[in-house]
């Protein structure tokens, strides 16, 4: 049993129910006399000794003697008296006769019968048998029954039903802080650090409320940390962007007054300063995403045409480097969100298969459509990543291996930009190796 809330139900309930239990031990309950029994009896004595007190007030030729039978609250019986089938004092009730034959009928003189929603009682009188009280009463509420309980196996049944509801609203309780830190964890685990529990924990403890304090603590210093990163990163790559521009225009004067010898060295330096200038503006793109912005503008996205689109332009580069790009499954999808982004996501997916793919082989891509839900597959015949890495290759600049990740190009971001992109369309994104060889990307987007 590992859930906080399951055991603090299960041991307060015991504990309650042995504690009740023995209470009622103690002061002779679970073996005194059947309550409800007893309470008929005593019902039944009244009912007779009012009946009799208004007879004898009768017979003397006393006043007021019809109050004698009046109920003294909404709760109180409601009392006749019938001679021979007779109303003889107080007023008719519903279904008496019936109720008083059965009584003159019985052993012990008493009968009780429900009639309308009302419990009617008729006892013989011990003084006069020929005259018969009958009363009347409210049915008593089904609350009674574990109030008062009247047998044993009820009063078992009222001790569960009653400590039951106890435990678990105070299980509830003792639980709610527990959930409530969680949930933010759950939060923060998310990318979400702007959650504070602090707020959500009134009534706890002083305890918990200092764990919350110090979470929302932890919870600032990261997002300050993580901040401080991003917006370190930002500057850094715009202020990259200026210097690489004017190494560029430098470049292009130098080669015009080079002698041709040279040009491999300058086509070489121009090579690097294009994939720095395609990294700085990687990271730019990352930076924004990882920020939460990107989705402030959104339309409606043709995914099949988008995928047609990306498909063909790979193919174009797939056939330099000896492999193929096919697209198989090609279900009619539609979704709302940025085309740039998505386009960036699929085509990073794509180009990184290209890359790693066998020469000779095909990489093969499926996109699928159902209740209301694109789902993108992309699969290489590459050598595919180790298991424990698989998580790994969404982070930024992570290489399962650096001389194999350098000799085929790329920055080490493109994943990381797909992971986000496809997150801020609320949407998933996973890898693992396929059987047979080769690795297989899922981006799973909601339509």
């Amino acid at each position: 049993m590992k859930s906080l809330f399951l055991r603090l139900l299960v041991s307060l309930w015991l504990a309650m129910a042995l504690l009740v239990g023995l209470f009622a031990v103690i002061h002779g309950w679970a073996f005194a006399s059947e309550p409800g029994a007893l309470r008929r009896r005593l019902g039944t004595r009244t009912l007779e000794l009012r009946a009799e007190r208004a007879v004898l007030c009768a017979r003397d030729g006393l006043s007021g003697c019809e109050q004698v039978l009046a109920p003294l609250d909404v709760r109180d019986q409601r009392v006749a008296v019938y001679r021979a089938g007779e109303l003889a004092m107080g007023e008719p009730i519903e279904g008496a006769l019936n109720v008083a034959e059965r009584a003159r009928e019985a052993a012990d003189h008493i009968a009780v019968e429900v009639v309308a929603d009302r419990e009617v009682t008729a006892v013989v009188l011990r003084r006069d048998p020929s005259l018969v009280a009958v009363g009347t009463s409210p049915v008593r509420s089904p609350w009674m029954f574990f109030i008062m309980p009247d047998t044993l196996p009820q009063r078992l049944i009222a001790i569960v039903g009653v400590t039951g509801l106890v435990a678990v609203l105070l299980a509830r309780y003792l639980s709610r802080p527990i959930r409530v830190l969680r949930g933010a964890t759950q939060q923060m685990a998310a990318g979400d650090l702007s959650v504070r529990v602090s707020q959500r924990l009134t009534g706890a403890d002083g305890e918990t409320l200092a764990l919350g304090r110090d979470m929302d603590r932890m919870a600032e210093r990261i997002e300050e940390l993580l901040e401080t990163q991003r917006r370190l990163l930002r500057d850094v790559s715009h202020e990259l962007r200026s210097p690489l521009a004017r190494l560029n225009i430098a470049l292009e004067l130098v080669r015009r007054r080079s002698p041709p010898d040279v040009e491999p060295a300058f086509d070489r330096i121009e090579r690097e300063t294009d994939r720095l200038n395609g990294m700085i503006g990687e990271l730019l793109t990352l930076s924004r995403l990882e920020s939460g912005r990107g989705m402030e503008r959104t339309e409606r996205v043709d995914l099949t045409a988008l995928v047609e689109q990306i498909v063909e332009d790979a193919a174009f580069e797939a056939e330099q480097q000896g492999c193929s790009v096919e697209l198989g499954a090609r279900d009619a999808c539609a979704l709302d969100g940025n085309e740039e982004l998505l386009r960036r996501a699929i085509e990073n997916v794509l180009r990184n298969a290209v890359r790693f793919t066998e020469p000779g082989t095909a990489v093969r891509v499926d996109l699928e459509c159902q209740g209301g839900l694109a789902e993108l597959r992309v699969r290489d015949r590459g050598p595919g990543v180790p298991e424990g890495a698989l998580a790994d290759i969404f982070k930024p600049f992570y290489r399962v291996d650096d001389h194999r990740a350098r000799g085929a190009g790329g920055t080490g971001i493109g994943l990381a930009i797909t992971q986000r992109a496809v997150l801020l369309h609320g949407g998933e994104v996973e890898a693992r190796n396929a059987e047979g060889g080769g690795l297989l990307v899922t981006l799973r987007l909601p339509g």
